[in-house]
């Protein structure tokens, strides 16, 4: 594209990126400082002051300059060795592509829990952490291309029972749902700007525990890019970074972190909450089933839902882009035609569901699934404030 086009934007509702409020954006467009400067260190370190609550952690936040695929690399090459036995939980498309991480690290790494619609048992993973004689256990919160989000402060008491070193990629949920890092005996958290953040894509966060500080330390063939004691040294002497900070992104989080503590962390969460019952249960009254079929927990960044019989997903995914300008995800691997992933996450609010519930109504009816129009941004309503009133997330 050689110009800026004209044409009205496609609302996102896809689960990363996501879209991104104008103060997000004016922030980054004024963020002309030096990052070797006072007045940018004092932006950074208020920005990871107040990401810590988000994280559930009173341990410090360190930036990473990378997606939350490299600080989740950078994560597994700091606290785990090749004399590790890591078992990784892959019951999703992003547990899966954790496994191979590990892999290409040369970490030594056990599959658990393989398929996209398979919980974790607890019994079943005190049983792996025995006979496997694990030291390490990697697991997604909320994996995005199924919708199931993981038991993490179960499998967190199992980890520090046994010893373990436990990782987590909250990528796509932190800001949307809670997390107790330090309550759940997590020992690494990463996530990332541009979900429920609200960023463009491109700067990373992670938290290490004691535990896992004393790992980076010991490990005598760390990453150099990703050198979580260099980046903990620098910050903690000059408020800064190793290399060339990426001033625009951490800007663009900064204003992100005013907007949600201007709502309120708790009203945030429960805003993700009640928008996720009332898209759930809107899918439902328009013919979709919600995968997986039977879930403890579903996740409160996105829904996932299979189609009716007779509609392809892509079809209706391209006919609400040419429609109404209005874009979600379809299902991953072999899923893709017949799934639907609609995020609900960051800078998302009911008109917006109700905007993009009214418009799948429209065109389910000109593909030849007919339902009186409204029933299902009715069913959304009702969920929503059931939820609203209910209070808590």
């Amino acid at each position: 594209m050689s110009q800026i086009s004209a044409e009205r934007n496609v609302k996102l509702f896809t689960p990363g990126p996501v879209n991104i409020p104008d103060r997000v954006h004016v922030a980054a467009l004024l963020g002309s400082y030096h990052h070797r400067t006072a007045e940018f260190s004092a932006v950074l370190m208020d920005t990871l002051e107040k990401l810590a609550p988000l994280f559930g952690t009173a341990q410090q936040v360190m930036p990473v300059h990378t997606t939350g695929r490299g600080a989740l690399e950078g994560v597994y090459r700091n606290i785990f060795t090749s004399d590790d036995r890591v078992l990784c939980c892959t019951n999703g498309k992003f547990g899966e592509m954790a496994a191979s991480t590990l892999k290409r690290c040369g970490i030594p790494v056990k599959e658990i829990f393989p398929g996209w619609d398979t919980p974790v048992d607890l019994e079943a993973l005190e049983k792996e952490i025995v006979e496997y004689s694990a030291t390490g256990l990697v697991a997604v919160f909320n994996d995005t291309s199924n919708g199931i989000v993981n038991p993490i402060d179960k499998m967190g008491e199992l980890s520090r029972k046994h010893g373990l070193l436990f990782a987590v990629d909250d990528v796509s949920a932190l800001a949307c749902m809670p997390f107790h890092m330090d309550e759940w005996k997590v020992d690494a958290v990463v996530t990332a700007s541009q979900k429920g953040l609200m960023s463009p894509v491109g700067v990373s966060f992670a938290a290490l525990s004691d535990r896992a500080w004393k790992a980076c330390e010991l490990n005598p063939v760390r990453d150099f890019y990703t050198d979580f004691i260099a980046i903990r040294k620098i910050l903690a002497e000059k408020g800064e970074t190793p290399g060339s900070t990426p001033v625009s992104l951490v800007m663009s989080v900064h204003e992100a972190l005013n907007m949600i503590y201007e709502e309120g962390i708790e009203n945030v969460f429960l805003r993700h909450k009640a928008i996720s019952a009332g898209t759930k249960a809107a899918m439902e009254a328009l013919g979709f089933s919600l995968y997986p079929l039977e879930w403890e927990q579903r996740s409160d960044s996105l829904t996932v839902a299979k189609v009716p019989a007779g509609i392809s997903a892509k079809a209706l995914s391209k006919k609400m882009v040419a429609d109404y300008r209005l874009k979600f995800g379809t299902g991953l691997g072999d899923m893709g035609n017949e799934y639907i992933r609609i995020a609900h996450m960051g800078y998302c609010y009911a008109e917006d569901m109700l905007q993009c519930i009214s418009a799948i109504e429209c065109c389910l009816d000109e593909m030849g699934i007919s339902h009186p129009f409204g029933k299902g941004t009715e069913a959304f309503i009702n969920a929503y404030k059931k939820t609203k009133s209910e209070g808590t997330a």
